[in-house]
């Protein structure tokens, strides 16, 4: 009986090389993906911010300014003085307040009273929080994170005539204390300054060095800035209004 030589074919694993090579390129892979997701969600996050920041700060620029326009409406009262001039309570943030003869709304949106009342809106910061306070009592949250809020006035020192070229042009801009002891200088626009920060840390801002000499307006805040690097983001808002009302009487408080 003649016997049948069967070629059997054997099966070998993987070695030690193979192996290592594979997890090394499985590592490399897992390592980039990674890299990859962490560096999407810090472009999220920091277009997230920004986008806050923005939107905050062209709402702020626009209440404000729709206000300070109508600041000093004199309505049936005949005069009524725009602003009222106060030191610094802190001297660190700057309040606004400004007087209207019952036109608009009030800090919630609800229509003010007749002509004949003269209200008073301040905004002022409280905790990092813009706030509207009105002489009804209402207290109504505006922005947060707020880390400056700075006003400057505009004042016109010549003493020209309504159709003179220099008539309500501000020569020179002044702080409200400045104005508390002249309270019968002729303002003619108010420039508001903002600072807001993100409400997140920005991992990639922790790393990056402080600036130097930090102004706001005629405020020098080197200190409130740029002693750490926090990782917020911050963004500053400046906004010139001219003021309507200032040519209804002379030697007003505008």
């Amino acid at each position: 009986m003649a016997s049948q030589c069967v070629n059997v074919s054997r099966s070998y694993g993987q070695s030690l090389v193979e192996l290592m090579i594979a997890l090394g390129l499985g590592l490399g892979v897992s390592a980039f993906a990674i890299q990859l997701y962490v560096g999407h969600s810090s472009t999220v996050s920091l277009q997230r911010s920004l986008s806050l920041m923005q939107e905050q700060g062209r709402y702020v620029q626009e209440l404000l300014s729709a206000q300070l326009k109508l600041s000093g409406y004199a309505g049936a009262q005949g005069v009524v003085n725009s602003f009222v001039f106060s030191v610094d309570s802190d001297g660190v943030q700057d309040v606004l307040e400004i007087q209207i003869a019952g036109a608009g709304t009030d800090c919630m949106g609800g229509a003010l009273a007749v002509d004949s009342v003269v209200k008073h809106k301040r905004f002022y910061v409280k905790n990092d929080v813009l706030y509207c306070f009105d002489s009804d009592g209402i207290r109504a949250p505006i922005v947060q994170n707020v880390d400056s809020f700075q006003v400057v006035y505009g004042v016109d020192l010549d003493e020209s005539v309504f159709f003179d070229s220099g008539y309500g042009s501000a020569d020179v801009y002044v702080d409200g204390s400045t104005l508390f002891t002249e309270p019968y200088a002729n303002v003619v626009s108010v420039k508001v300054a903002i600072v807001i920060k993100s409400m997140n840390i920005i991992n990639a801002l922790q790393d990056h060095e402080a600036v130097d000499d930090v102004w706001v307006l005629n405020r020098y805040v080197e200190d409130r800035f740029t002693t750490s690097s926090d990782g917020y983001l911050r963004r500053l808002f400046v906004n010139t209004i001219a003021l309507r009302n200032f040519r209804d009487y002379e030697g007003s408080q505008l």
